[in-house]
């Protein structure tokens, strides 16, 4: 008998809401670093991107300031559910009015993603739509694929090639699956939001993809088998962080763990990691490499990440050890 394990919202009850959008998805503490004592904060949680998305925010000066701390927090939260109405196949597009700049967005998104398909030689990949759909992990009972039916798939997508630009992948629209980067772009637009309305700090966090800026904060990376345990800590100062997990989305079949991190060549889960965690400049180039570097293994993946300038990522390989770049001390906090 097969036994599924998913993020979702809906089956967490609201006392456990804080508590698993810090142990959920790769990050088990997200704190200040700022003086002796931790000042006082605002922080809300809303399930949105098939996860839970906590903001936290200073709530410091009078009544007005927490006023509007608290209507930013909320004009953040909005952004992420906009972002989640751009990229979700479950929910309704936005009105017609809003296809020029919803077509924009998505370009300028997807032009993120091919960067990284080609940063990786198509171990991210923006079309793997129905991979995924053969395998159900956008459903609650994910399966074992028809044989057949995975070789077909993989068979075509390797038939369509490389694409030429962000504008021939939204050619496709029934091949995208915007998942291994969307949230992260949805964390990078909260934290614009939260800066344009004038917070001086503040720290986002959608399901283990993290930004924080104006504070030191210490997020804190979840070991992959042992549930409530830290196996290191990091200060990202202002750089992004994103995990990918084979914990995250799974089910268990006759002994065998079967994720939802495709590797789009054999179509079925790449075996060569845990956990991958990376360091980016933005939260959406985190959230694509992390799932590029998993993908690819410890040691294609190390390789990729040492070429990239900017970007430190730290590996859990399928038994266990641990990878880390050549630059990742400098993010690492002790205890």
């Amino acid at each position: 008998m097969a036994r599924t394990d998913r993020k979702t919202p809906g089956r967490l009850g609201s006392g456990l809401l804080i508590l698993a959008v810090c142990l959920g998805a790769g990050f088990a503490v997200n704190r200040w670093r700022q003086g002796d004592a931790e000042p006082e904060t605002l922080s809300c949680v809303r399930p949105a991107m098939g996860t839970l998305v906590e903001i936290r925010v200073p709530a410091a000066g009078g009544v007005d300031a927490r006023a509007e701390t608290s209507r930013a927090v909320q004009a953040a939260l909005d952004e992420v559910a906009r972002v989640d109405t751009l990229f979700s196949s479950r929910l309704a597009p936005p009105a017609p009015a809003a296809s020029a700049a919803r077509a924009g967005e998505r370009l300028a998104v997807l032009a993120v993603g091919l960067e990284v398909l080609r940063e990786s030689d198509g171990a991210f990949e923006p079309r793997i739509r129905p991979l995924v759909d053969l395998w159900g992990f956008d459903g609650d009972q994910p399966r074992l694929p028809d044989p057949t039916l995975l070789a077909g798939e993989v068979d075509r997508l390797a038939s369509l090639g490389a694409p030429a630009d962000a504008a021939e992948l939204e050619s496709r629209p029934e091949l995208l699956h915007f998942g291994a980067w969307a949230k992260g772009y949805a964390v990078d637009r909260a934290v614009g939001v939260l800066e344009s309305r004038g917070q001086a700090a503040a720290l986002v966090n959608a399901g283990g993809e993290v930004r924080g800026y104006g504070r030191d904060w210490t997020v804190g990376i979840r070991h992959p088998r042992l549930p409530g345990a830290i196996m290191a800590r990091l200060r990202p100062g202002a750089m992004a962080v994103a995990t990918s997990g084979d914990y995250e989305q799974f089910f268990e079949q006759d002994g065998v763990r079967y994720h939802h991190l495709l590797d789009p060549h054999s179509g079925r889960p790449a075996r060569g990691c845990r956990s991958v965690t990376v360091l980016a400049s933005t939260c959406a180039r985190a959230d694509a490499l992390a799932t590029a570097v998993f993908v690819l293994g410890p040691a294609k993946g190390l390789d990729l990440i040492e070429r990239l300038p900017g970007v430190e990522c730290l590996i859990v390989d399928a038994e266990g050890r641990r990878h880390d770049s050549s630059g990742l001390a400098a993010y690492l906090a002790g205890d």
